[in-house]
């Protein structure tokens, strides 16, 4: 009898109920949003940087080092030799390095300069490694390698010629269209910058700047070597031993020959998680605020109800329900409406999530959960559930207290 009472109470309110849930399912969506949206930038940004135990670079913040050499945020800053690379690569702490060269792009993509080391030890999420989809790696200085994003965007295919420029952001510096490089590979989809970069090799590098002027983003001069660039911007290392991170970081701060820079990226990750957390905080914070409006609006909805129901209860206490039957009414309206408006909004968020994933990935290297509903916003859910059952309260409250000869009693 009671779900009877409660359904046919929600069909003659099916627009003020229709409204109750849209503005739950708006709440819904952005709270579960919002933290599933941290919580994959968050993973994402972890991913990037798998089995990476320390990036050196020359001396500078620790967080603009992770930024630009990982991430490529950042503009880069001074290089290190290559005497010092080559003291890091045969120090016997050190089981492989991955030497990175930044400071040219491509039609707004970065260029990344490296050597055979990215492709065999660079590993992204639980330690997966990097994959071609088409061609090959590059192997002569006239050869480049694009990421999915890069080759997805620009629309590049295997044996298309493209031309480089110097500046690693805003409009290029100098055009090298005396070495333009012909594309040899593309790497499968990562959901991480690499996506994002165009990889040449350090001689490609060395090619298009001049051994002596890397740094300075000229042409080669006559008569200069271009087989390697005097230095690079930054170092990955992966150890042998994990217990020798910090004894080789402290050696490194202390390098005699220049100075250096070495960063352990989880902990630097940290730190960046710590500067965020206040627009973190403020974005829950906004979440919350709608759901406490959504709250308002289903207990206020039900009050005002209240008035044309008086008939209704009096006749339902006339048959004898207690206290428990109203309850059960009034609450069981306010949870029923509740938990449509969580699964509209975990639809809703699962639609949004299924149809914009592609662009995030191809965009912003962003990849999208698929779940509907994950374990860890269980206690969210449940507790949406339990403020919006505790929200018909305290009409049930104020039902119960109308006298039964007040309700039956005809009003003029």
């Amino acid at each position: 009898m009671l779900p009877k009472v409660m359904l046919a109470s929600l069909r003659t309110r099916r627009t003020s109920a229709a409204l109750i849930v849209v503005a739950i399912a708006l709440s819904v969506l952005m709270i579960v949003g919002i933290d599933r949206l941290r919580h994959q930038v968050r993973g994402n940004f972890a991913s990037t940087v798998s089995g990476i135990d320390l990036i050196v670079s020359a001396r500078g913040g620790p967080m603009n080092i992770l930024l630009y050499s990982v991430f490529r945020l950042s503009d880069p800053t001074a290089g290190i030799r290559w005497e010092t690379v080559e003291h890091l690569a045969g120090h016997e702490d050190v089981k492989w390095w991955i030497p990175i060269a930044l400071g040219d792009s491509h039609r707004g993509f970065p260029v990344v300069a490296t050597n055979d080391s990215y492709l065999a030890h660079y590993r992204y999420g639980q330690g997966q490694s990097l994959a071609l989809v088409q061609g090959d790696w590059f192997a002569g200085a006239d050869q480049v390698v694009l990421g999915s994003a890069v080759a997805e965007r620009l629309g590049y295919r295997i044996g298309d010629r493209i031309v480089l420029a110097h500046g690693a952001s805003g409009p290029a510096i100098v055009e090298h269209d005396n070495h333009p490089f012909t594309v040899v590979g593309m790497l499968a989809p990562t959901g991480t910058p690499v996506d994002q970069s165009v990889h040449i090799s350090l001689a490609g590098m060395a090619a298009i700047h001049g051994a002596g002027s890397f740094m300075a983003g000229l042409p080669p001069m006559p008569g200069q070597q271009a087989d390697k660039p005097d230095s690079v911007n930054a170092v990955m290392l992966g150890l042998e031993r994990r217990t020798a991170v910090l004894s080789l970081q402290r050696e490194l701060s202390r390098y005699d020959r220049e100075p250096l820079t070495a960063i352990i990226p989880g902990v630097q990750l940290q730190r960046l998680w710590r500067m965020t957390g206040t627009a973190e905080n403020a974005l829950r914070a906004t979440s919350l605020a709608v759901l406490l409006v959504a709250l308002l609006v289903l207990v206020s909805t039900i009050l005002a109800a209240l008035e044309g129901r008086r008939h209704e209860l009096a006749v339902l206490r006339a048959a004898g329900a207690g206290r428990f039957a109203v309850y059960t009414v009034i609450v069981g309206e306010s949870l029923c409406l509740t938990l449509i408006g969580c699964l509209l909004g975990l639809v809703g968020l699962f639609v949004a999530q299924w149809v914009l994933a592609p662009v995030a990935l191809s965009q912003w290297s962003l990849r999208l959960p698929e779940t509907f509903l994950a374990l860890r916003e269980l206690p969210a859910m449940g507790a949406i559930l339990l403020a919006g059952s505790l929200a018909g309260l305290i009409p049930a409250e104020k039902a119960f207290r109308n006298s039964l000869a007040d309700g039956l009693t005809p009003r003029n």
